[in-house]
């Protein structure tokens, strides 16, 4: 016993001293059971840099849910991983099946997307960069709203009527900050068509900014430039590089410059990267992912160790050796061969149809017919380079009554009766947001967005009060703005989100009823957002979580009640990550696909062919690409039509083609 002390009686007690060891996770998990030789390598091996190269379908999430709990079954402490995905959803899986493996929640895990931790961060750090610790994070609609603001300040909206609008000057704001390029060279590149006002442009993102940081928000890209930024900071630096040991990543292929250089400052002391990504599966370089980041990162981090992940669980032999025969024309890659491990399929089939009304006849019947086999409709995707090439299926669609669901619509998040509730919690949460404030206000009778705009400016400029605002307000203001901030007054009274949300919903059903076709579903919505609310203890917590929600890769929010069987829609790049028993890739015709823009450019190019690629790796037991042989152009009318050139680069063996037959007054 170490320690003594006396009560008030003078009868002395002893202390005991008890002493609290760390958890640590007892090895319970038989890796060589669980994984295959290449798998298990990936998870046993990769001390230092090591890039994994992990073809479709090859278990890649299964690799780094292993590695995670390799690492913490071998003692080392989750607060010391930093694991980045590029969705919420495969965040949530990848902790979900890690403490299923090691039978144990797992906690003080850094794990999300970049937005997700780099918003983590700047909470603890936000005065590094000059913002306070309670800042709101704005989506992509709201910050085009703000640009919009700017553009009416500034005046350009009067003076030039073909001044460029919010939506391309916040794409071109991204691109630039995600890419690290001069803004210059990014309206060169992308908006050459508009480069005479790029000195306006900048004038307008310069306020734009100022706005921002007066308002105490920040947009998406901010999350990540603003993390950057203190990681310039020497101290900073090495506080996060040191704590963080191990840096799993995954995608890594879609990573931008601004995110490469986010993850080589966080190296710095452990240099201890494993990135798990496919070269053959870069896609999106118009949202300013860069594919060089994978091909060189051998060559910037010295001693990297490569790990190819090349045995496929999804797809048919068939299916495969037609994707490598794509993929082997790409110049810049790793080449690898995907190898099957299931049993022999079809051969994919290459369709040509007279034009796209038959194209979508032949799909439509062929989904009916596969249906009717056994294969469930969910189970069936329709893929396309391009969102107008579904339009005609469409409509065929509709017409046999098939029910079908397109991927990449409004998410959740971002519908306009969810984002006016959760304005008014961001303006308890932050006084100065002026946005969220202007939203909210302008929901009241009499207040538009141009009168939302003037309180603001006496409340926050003038500083005025609310009653001496109210004196002087028209009859049919009045009684909207003294509404609004009685029941902020009543949200400030409670900090719980989920009573907060109903209080809301009490003026904003009678809104929903004035203002949208579709009222009961809406209010529905809000209704499930007030029961996910309930699992917060206070408003800023819950909007803490919902901050987090990034728009990378149209991850969206289905609704729990919606049961039916549906076909699915998509674009390709909308499709990444998926896959269907059944894929169908129609408008495979010259000057569509590649696109001809890529026709110029030999990187470019190749992009093109991943895509192709991706699409075809989607399908696990038949593939159908459909070309039509005309095509009707508003400039030249009817004009025949070729095949994509990337089927002219196939050998003929690896598909098999089928000629349509016309019966009766059916096309089919």
């Amino acid at each position: 016993m170490d320690i003594f002390f006396s009560n008030l009686y003078g009868k002395i007690f002893e202390m005991e001293t008890y002493k609290l060891t760390p958890f640590s996770y007892k090895s319970i998990i038989d890796y060589k059971e669980n994984l295959n030789y290449q798998q298990l390598k990936a998870v046993e091996e990769t001390e230092g840099h090591c890039l994994v190269l992990a073809g479709a379908g090859s278990g890649k999430t299964r690799v780094l849910i292993y590695r995670l709990a390799y690492l913490l079954e071998k003692g080392n402490n989750p607060e010391n991983i930093l694991l980045a995905t590029f969705t919420n959803k495969a965040a949530r899986e990848m902790i979900n099946r890690s403490e299923c493996l090691l039978k144990s929640s797992i906690s003080g895990l850094w794990v999300g997307t970049f937005h997700h931790i780099g918003n983590l961060i700047l909470r603890k750090e936000a005065a590094a960069c000059g913002y306070s610790p309670n800042f709101t994070i704005v989506d992509r609609e709201d910050a085009k709203d703000l640009i919009e603001d700017c553009l009416e300040e500034l005046g350009f909206l009067k003076q030039d009527k073909l001044f460029p609008k919010k939506n391309i000057i916040s794409n071109i704001q991204s691109l630039a900050v995600n890419s690290q390029k001069e803004l210059d060279e990014v309206v060169a590149s992308f908006y050459s068509h508009i480069e005479e006002y790029t000195p306006g442009i900048k004038r307008v993102l310069n306020f734009y900014k100022k706005k921002k940081k007066e308002s105490n928000v920040m947009d998406f890209d901010d999350l990540l430039f603003n993390w950057l930024k203190i990681l310039q900071d020497k101290d900073l630096c090495a506080k996060y590089s040191k704590n963080f040991k191990y840096i799993l990543v995954d995608e890594y292929q879609d990573t931008n410059r601004l995110q490469f250089e986010i993850l080589k400052a966080l190296a710095s002391v452990h240099k201890n990267i494993l990135a798990v990504g496919d070269d053959a599966q870069s896609i999106y370089s118009f949202r300013a992912a860069q594919i060089d980041n994978l091909l060189n990162f051998p060559k910037i981090f010295s001693s990297t160790k490569i790990f190819k992940l090349q045995i496929n669980y999804r797809s048919s032999p068939q299916i495969l050796s037609f994707a490598n025969e794509i993929i082997a024309h790409n110049v810049n890659q790793f080449p690898k061969t995907l190898e099957a491990i299931k049993k022999d399929g079809e051969l994919p089939v290459v369709v040509k149809t007279n034009d796209v009304y038959q194209q979508a006849k032949f799909v439509a019947q062929r989904v009916l017919e596969l249906n009717k086999e056994g294969v469930p409709l969910e189970e069936m995707a329709v893929l396309f380079r391009s969102r107008f090439q579904s339009l005609e299926l469409e409509m065929e669609l509709l017409k046999r009554n098939i029910p079908y669901i397109v991927r990449g619509g409004v998410r959740f998040f971002e519908q306009a009766h969810i984002k006016d509730v959760l304005a008014y919690l961001k303006v308890i949460n932050n006084s100065k947001d002026e946005l969220s404030f202007k939203r909210a206000i302008s929901l009241y009778k009499g207040i538009g967005k141009n009168f939302a705009y003037k309180i603001w400016a006496k409340l926050i400029k003038e500083k005025k009060t609310t009653e001496e605002i109210e004196k002087k307000l028209p009859a049919r203001q009045k009684q909207g703005f003294k509404e609004f901030f009685l029941l902020l007054r009543s949200l400030k009274e409670t900090q719980k989100p989920q009573e907060a949300i109903q209080e809301i919903l009490k003026f904003y059903k009678d809104y929903c009823y004035l203002s949208f076709d579709n009222p009961q579903e809406r209010i529905l919505d809000l209704e499930e957002l007030a029961k996910m609310a309930a699992n917060y203890p206070t408003i800023r917590r819950f909007l803490l979580d919902l901050n987090s929600v990034e728009d990378f890769k149209g991850e969206t929010l289905s609704s729990p009640t919606q049961k039916e069987e549906m076909l699915v829609l998509s674009t390709i790049h909308q499709a990444k990550g998926l896959e269907w028993e059944v894929v169908y890739l129609i408008g495979f015709s010259d000057y569509e696909f590649p696109h001809p823009k890529a026709l110029n450019s030999a990187k470019a190019l190749e992009e093109e062919r991943r895509l192709f690629y991706v699409a075809t790796t989607r399908a696990k037991s038949y593939l159908y690409v459909t070309y039509p042989q005309t095509k009707y152009t508003f400039k030249n009318g009817l004009i025949i039509s070729r095949p994509s050139m990337f089927l002219d680069e196939l050998p003929s063996n690896c598909y098999q083609e089928w000629n349509l037959q016309d019966n009766a007054s059916h096309l089919l």
